[in-house]
């Protein structure tokens, strides 16, 4: 997916369409840090001499601008670099010419300059280029719940949040083994940095739970432990690559009350080649993750069974070294001394889907339920088919983020504008609106707003993402994101639309013409948006009972278009 990297050329871009249905020049595109030095674009109604040098011809059977049923003539042309506005300029004042440009530059999306991400293979399969022109899981915390993680030069030491060492009994939760820093790895080590390797959700917060030794081995009680540990300190995301032993009622009960608290519980399925699923990830409230190889079929190590709802890409040394999962992490045999290694095991399959769960959550979606539906429900098919083997299918992290960003916002504008226009209806029949008076700009400009239609415009905000990403995000999701869990009850609740609208509606005259409209437009979004999170069930609010959680949205979804309905007057739509 390409686009123009300059701000200046996607707007004079976007106009230009516009003008081409009125058969008008478009506004000109002018030189700026992007164009390429010596270079201009130039369309012709007719052959004629040009300045410099001819690079490229094409003759064109139709155009935006000139006749639709008389060739034109698109030429590009080398000039002396320094002189190209002069060039520019000149050609512009001729009658011949429809449209003269400088050549620039387009690129791909956001891609990671790391010079071992062509070697990642696993992060390709996974989907995660694509993902990562619309989110990179920022405002997600996910538990690394292994033998803890290594501060390797690879990984942004803003990158790691405070965690808990339960094998020593104290905050140092480095690693000492290597597992959990190659798996923390997949999920948020450095991208973008020039180095080393790229990861899944470059900025999600890393928490380093240690309840496996230096030998890769722990407890019941220590995993289960650190599983609570983890919700309670704000962990949105566990992984956990392990599995083995026997049924423990102690984990089973702990991923229980992760799930419950609005956690997603990521576990392996286990290596044993065969089928039956591992422990915790047979566990009800586990996410089981099988692993495949380059080609996307199971690895020949990968356990299956009836609990897989995923698989991922695991590697398949079995295939050469290459075929293993790439990141950094201790070097064989140190505890201090960092190296790029080659894994493979359903171990490094679940960091991908941990992932993957974060971008989606970082979207808004806080229900575990919803994170691990959109997963399943976008997976790609399998070589052989969904079923025990592959669940759902191959996890494809890029069609899960494009249907929370594109197929949701679409629902949640759609919803609000129906509603609208119910109570535009409603306000005509009662004569507080004339038959033929519509609403305005800022009234659609609001309802687009609070319907988070601006999630569509993501991939356009990737250059700064970091700093733009809420804007992905409807407004509903915005006081979790920037708050606290609890200030969820703020958001996703008619308090703002009521918050908004009332001073709208008490307000002068002037005021209420000049904001009323918007007012109004800003909570139908919210109530289209409070609408599509009762239906779909996306959201999870602290300590409200999962079963709840839909008919609370569905009131606020009512309430707020109550409130929008109130400011309908011909004031509030001039």
């Amino acid at each position: 997916m390409l686009r123009p990297m300059p701000r200046a050329a996607l707007i004079a871009f976007t106009v230009s369409v516009l003008a081409g249905c009125a058969r008008t020049p478009a506004p000109v595109v002018e030189m700026g840090g992007d164009a390429v030095p010596g270079l201009i674009e130039v369309e012709l109604s007719e052959r004629a001499a040009l300045p410099g040098k001819i690079v490229d011809e094409e003759a064109q059977e139709d155009d935006l601008y000139g006749d639709a049923f008389s060739p034109e003539y698109d030429v590009e042309i080398a000039v002396e670099p320094g002189t190209e506005r002069e060039v520019l300029a000149q050609l512009r004042a001729r009658k011949d010419v429809i449209w003269a440009e400088p050549v620039v530059r387009y690129q791909a999306l956001w891609l990671p300059n790391d010079p071992d991400f062509s070697r990642q293979w696993h992060l390709k399969a996974a989907g995660a280029p694509q993902a990562w022109d619309a989110t990179r899981g920022e405002g997600v915390t996910v538990a690394v719940i292994d033998t803890g993680i290594y501060p390797v030069d690879d990984l942004d030491p803003a990158r790691l949040v405070k965690g808990w060492n339960f094998v020593g009994k104290n905050d140092d939760a480095r690693d000492d083994h290597a597992h959990g820093t190659h798996v923390a790895g997949t999920i948020a080590q450095s991208t973008g940095n020039g180095k080393g390797v790229a990861v899944m959700a470059p900025e999600a917060k890393l928490m380093p739970v240690k309840v496996l030794s230096a030998v890769g081995s722990g407890t019941s009680h220590d995993i289960a432990e650190g599983i609570r540990w983890a919700v309670d300190h704000g962990a949105r995301v566990l992984n956990l690559s392990l599995g083995g032993g026997g049924r423990s009622l102690a984990i089973e009960s702990a991923v229980a009350y992760a799930h419950r608290r609005g956690a997603v519980v990521v576990c392996a399925a286990g290596n044993s080649g065969s089928r039956g699923v591992s422990y915790p990830a047979a566990y009800r409230g586990a996410f089981a993750v099988s692993a495949v190889g380059p080609q996307g079929r199971l690895a020949p190590y990968s356990s299956y069974g009836p609990q897989v709802a995923i698989a991922a890409p695991g590697g398949d040394k079995s295939q050469g070294e290459e075929a293993g999962v790439l990141q950094q992490t201790l070097a064989e045999g140190s505890t201090t001394q960092a190296d790029y290694r080659w894994f493979q095991g359903t171990s490094m399959a679940t960091p991908h889907v941990a992932g993957a769960a974060a971008l989606v959550m970082s979207l808004g979606v806080s229900a575990p339920a919803a994170v691990e539906g959109v997963l399943a429900s976008t997976a790609k098919d399998a070589p052989e088919g969904s079923g025990e083997k592959y669940g759902a299918g191959l996890l494809d992290a890029a069609a899960a983020v494009r249907k929370v960003t594109v197929q949701w916002s679409l629902w949640r504008l759609g919803f609000a504008i129906v509603g609208a226009w119910f109570a535009l209806q409603h306000a005509r029949r009662l004569g507080q609106l004339k038959a033929g008076e519509k609403p305005g700009a800022l009234f659609w400009g609001g309802l687009g707003l609070g319907a988070g239609a601006m999630a569509l415009l993501a991939p356009l905000l990737a250059e700064r993402i970091a700093a733009l990403s809420f804007l992905a995000l409807p407004p509903a999701a915005w006081p979790q994101r920037f708050l606290t869990p609890f200030a969820g009850y703020l958001g996703w609740s008619a308090l703002v639309p009521f918050a908004i609208a009332l001073p709208a509606r008490i307000a002068a005259r002037p005021l209420r013409t000049a904001f009323g409209g918007l007012a109004a437009g800003l909570a139908f979004g919210w109530a289209g948006t409070l609408l599509h999170a009762s239906l779909w069930r996306t959201v999870a609010l602290p300590w409200m009972p999962s079963l709840l959680v839909p008919f609370w949205l569905l009131a606020s979804a009512i309430f707020a278009w109550v409130a929008a309905r109130g400011l309908l007057t011909r004031e509030s739509l001039r």
